[in-house]
């Protein structure tokens, strides 16, 4: 079996100004060119948590690319720009500022299941380009609405009378950008965003790692140390252990026969178990009627 040279969850925080290819790119240099992949695009005017994925946790991006993420982001009242923060021209001025109570009792209206609107300053593929690509140089093309799930929003302070900021925890997908564009028409305004940054991506809670210290590693292997393992991104997932014959059926792609009753730490059955060999992670699959069926090889 082959053994790459790491393999994990590096917890980066995204500076702003940068992409998160950028930051991806920087990331492979420094970890001697393994193959790397990140998880929930950031703007380059976002910051914070961006998960990247180093050698066969690459995997299994796909698994934890629908997780609920939580953002900070602060709201300009009365400008509106064309790309709905800070980055694009101003379109729309409105000289009207909301009172506390207004956003208050006005935020519910944003908890639950809501419908948005696209939009063509976002990294959505249009035929096969981005569609902030397409928008930039003027080329005409429609977005269709997303369905999106706001958990909890909340107003955490007033900086003055055209700046406000917020928290919102949402399900993936969700456009903050659009939302605080929805929030400031509901309340007879405009608005765009100056600030955005994410602080929580699913049940991670790991420090996260700043690019420039990273870079102070460059010549080190204290790199290494930063790296958690490939099962850090997901809670409560049961491990099972296989003998010398068993790994030989899972490697090509043949579901097991497990000796017992196997649910997750959770209690539920069906759902997703990390499969073992001599210590290092072999398999990610399902137990379905006791037996184990592999869902992504994670060694070859």
């Amino acid at each position: 079996m082959k053994n790459n040279h790491v393999n994990g969850w590096f917890f980066l925080d995204k500076p702003i100004g940068v992409t998160s290819n950028f930051v991806l790119q920087k990331v492979k240099r420094i970890f001697h060119n393994c193959k790397a992949g990140f998880v929930g695009t950031l703007d380059p005017l976002a910051s914070g948590f961006l998960p990247v994925a180093l050698g066969s946790a690459t995997k299994i991006i796909s698994y934890i690319e629908r997780v609920d993420k939580k953002y900070l982001f602060t709201v300009r009242w009365g400008v509106k720009t064309s790309t709905g923060d800070s980055e694009g021209e101003i379109i729309q001025e409105k000289k009207k500022y909301p009172s506390i109570e207004s956003i208050k009792n006005n935020l519910n209206n944003y908890i639950g299941h809501l419908e948005q609107i696209t939009p063509k300053f976002s990294s959505v593929k249009i035929n096969g380009s981005r569609a902030y690509n397409l928008a930039r140089k003027n080329i005409e093309f429609q977005t269709k609405n997303r369905k999106v799930f706001v958990k909890e929003i909340k107003l955490l302070n007033i900086i003055s009378r055209e700046k406000a900021i917020f928290s919102v925890e949402c399900s993936s997908g969700t456009y903050v950008r659009s939302l605080a564009e929805s929030i400031a028409d509901s309340l007879g305004t405009v608005g765009t965003i100056t600030e955005l940054r994410r602080i929580k991506f699913g049940d991670c809670k790991k420090k996260l790692i700043s690019l420039d210290y990273l870079l102070s590693l460059v010549h080190s292997e204290d790199q290494n140390k930063l790296v958690h393992p490939i099962d850090v991104v997901f809670k409560n997932v049961t491990k099972i252990n296989l003998s010398d014959e068993q790994v030989k059926k899972v490697l090509t792609g043949n579901y097991i026969k497990m000796n017992e009753d196997i649910s997750n730490e959770s209690g539920s059955k069906n759902d997703l178990v990390f499969a073992k060999y001599a210590d290092r992670y072999v398999a990610l699959g399902m137990i379905e009627k006791r037996n184990f069926h592999p869902k992504k090889l994670l060694i070859t």
